[in-house]
């Protein structure tokens, strides 16, 4: 990888920007795969051993699955549906609904200064660590009085679902992340606390911060996330992903920015503190920045079209600079290209569809397990027993009131694209959960005569 000049997120000068676990700015270096075995960093984030093996997927196996994938693996219904903005100021406050910040370039050529200084890898993690989906939970709540949170089948970030799409797409990569099945959603958390990247170099932060404003709040927004809602391969699926900065005009008009409807006079449940400013964005003006050395080629946008694909972000912004002066960045509406990408990549998104629906089966059988996603190079993609001090998705109050609002679900995860049979549609090789060295004694399941129809609830004997 090299060292400078993949997308950055902002950056703003301050004399302790560079001080270690500053939480200026973060670092994307991990988008494709770059936290490998070889990464000294990776092992910082994961000390826990890894745990019992419980089920690991090959591609092998999943090219039989995805070949009874039925009809076109698609994303379709793509919305807005949440957002919200992080700062530095402590306590951290969940800014709702935030605002990226704006798309405001500079005449060209002009000259930046190098990056410098540690980034964060993982803005909700550094702050709330305990429970880093949690703002997007209540970022959800809060802007939709009427969410139903019973029809989601897959919530998460868009890393880790990155992560799997890599494994279907042969891709080397490291990575291990959290699984945990709430009500009837199947939740995927990374989580990289308050791990940095050290001695950063480049000019991605720079052009970030030179090239967009947060306007009123230059010097407090470090970090905006969004929300989007989507169907694929039937599953509905929420992703959260952090976003560079969005247009002021877009598709030739200006882009219809609305304020929100809410009160925060009862806040929801929870600890973390929540603050009513900002706008809403549509999800068509925002964009995703590259930056690159004339001297290393040009940015190849194919490169990166499973990355927008994922977060359905329409337009990518690529700037080139020669030792720090920029005189070439282009603006490009890859919507069409994105649609191309996903009918040419059928095979892969048809695996993808299904190896998520089989998480969602093997999770919930296992529901009495604390587990994680691991994988090694291109190594198989695993289910382990998670080792170390507990962890879950949200905190108490907010787990109940997800599943207190999630009525029992009677749709076949088969339903919408797989076969209607049963779970040797799935190949894969499986560990007895018998054999677990970290569950309670003597307890256990008896899924005879249970199926997806019920979640492999454990009663149906």
């Amino acid at each position: 990888m090299h060292h400078g000049d993949l997308s950055r997120r902002r950056q703003r000068s301050s004399a302790s920007s560079s001080r270690a676990g500053s939480f200026y700015g973060s670092w994307r270096g991990n988008r494709r795969g770059w936290h490998n075995k070889t990464d000294p960093n990776f092992k910082k984030t994961d000390e826990a051993p890894l745990g019992r093996l419980v089920i690991e997927f090959t591609l092998e196996a999943m090219a039989n699955s995805a070949a009874k994938f039925g009809g076109e693996a698609r994303i379709t219904n793509c919305a807005y549906a949440a957002s919200y903005s992080l700062n530095d100021e402590k306590p951290f406050k969940v800014i709702i609904p935030g605002r990226p910040a704006v798309w405001k370039p500079l005449s060209l050529p002009c000259r930046l200064p190098e990056d410098s200084g540690e980034y964060m890898r993982d803005q909700n993690g550094a702050r709330f660590p305990n429970h880093p989906i949690q703002p997007a939970i209540q970022a959800l709540f809060t802007l939709n009085k009427a969410f139903d949170p019973s029809n989601v089948d897959v919530m998460g970030c868009a890393s880790s679902l990155g992560d799997i799409l890599r494994f279907v797409r042969s891709i080397d990569s490291t990575f291990r992340f959290d699984v945990e099945v709430v009500g009837n959603t199947l939740f995927l958390i990374r989580n990289r606390k308050d791990e940095v990247i050290p001695d950063v170099r480049g000019f991605g932060h720079s052009f970030l911060n030179a090239f967009t404003s947060n306007e009123s709040d230059d010097e407090i927004v470090k970090s905006h996330q969004r929300v989007v809602s989507y169907e694929f391969g039937g599953l509905r699926c929420l992703v959260r992903f952090e976003c560079d900065s969005y247009l002021a005009s877009c598709d030739g008009s200006d882009t219809l920015v609305t304020e929100p409807q809410f009160s925060l006079s009862t806040p929801p449940l929870g600890l973390m503190t929540m603050q009513k400013e900002g706008m809403i964005v549509p999800q068509n003006s925002v964009l995703e920045i590259k930056t690159k050395s004339q001297f290393r080629g040009k940015i190849q946008t194919s490169e990166h079209l499973p990355r927008l694909w994922l977060r359905q972000i329409p337009n990518f912004i690529t700037a080139y600079h020669i030792h720090g002066i920029f005189q070439d960045v282009q603006i490009s509406n890859v919507g069409k290209d994105l649609m191309k990408w996903e009918t040419h990549h059928q095979d892969d998104l048809k695996r993808f569809a299904s190896i998520l629906r089989q998480l969602i089966t093997e999770v919930k059988r296992e529901s009495h397990l604390k587990l994680e996603v691991y994988r090694e190079g291109l190594g198989p993609l695993q289910i382990r027993e998670r080792t170390g001090a507990a962890r879950q998705a949200l905190s108490d109050s907010w787990r109940d009131r997800w599943v207190a609002m999630t009525e029992p679900s009677s749709k076949n995860l088969a339903s919408g694209g797989e076969s209607d049979e049963d779970d040797e549609a799935y190949p894969s090789t499986r560990i007895s959960s018998d054999e677990s060295k970290g569950s309670v004694d003597g307890f256990s399941f008896d899924y005879t005569a249970c199926s997806p129809d019920c979640g492999y609830c454990g009663h149906c004997a």
